[in-house]
């Protein structure tokens, strides 16, 4: 059985964690490749585990890039998923989200955003107002 059908993990919680590291790394100016930093360091563990190694990388990196608020909010999305039975595979579909909220977050800009409360939904409804 593979990781993905194991888990009941909410979709909704995976897509507004992706929109909440997205929206802090965009406003952090952190470079898009980091997202796909974060995605590669799951691979440094095996399991369930990773969520939390690549936890302590994302602090370590937002040190490390001035990025203090992408790195809490990375570490606390992977805590919760780790915390409700998620798997690489859920972390992995919240980064890949984090990456495509990120590219269209260089056109459509959100306004002064909550990283702990914003969704998706209320990303996708301020950026179909306006934005450059």
């Amino acid at each position: 059985m593979s990781q993905t059908t194991s888990t009941k993990v909410d979709e909704k919680l995976i897509l507004d964690w992706g929109t909440r590291i997205a929206l802090a790394a965009s406003n952090e100016r952190v470079r898009g490749s980091q997202l796909e930093n974060f995605i590669a360091s799951l691979e440094s563990v095996g399991g369930r585990e990773a969520l939390l190694a690549t936890a302590a990388f994302a602090l370590r990196q937002g040190v490390r890039l001035n990025a203090k608020s992408t790195g809490r909010v990375v570490a606390n999305a992977l805590l919760d998923l780790y915390s409700k039975g998620g798997t690489k595979d859920d972390a992995r579909k919240m980064l890949g989200i984090a990456k495509w909220v990120y590219e269209a977050s260089e056109y459509f800009k959100a306004g002064k955003v909550d990283y702990n409360t914003i969704t998706l939904e209320d990303y996708l409804r301020q950026a179909t107002r306006g934005g450059r």
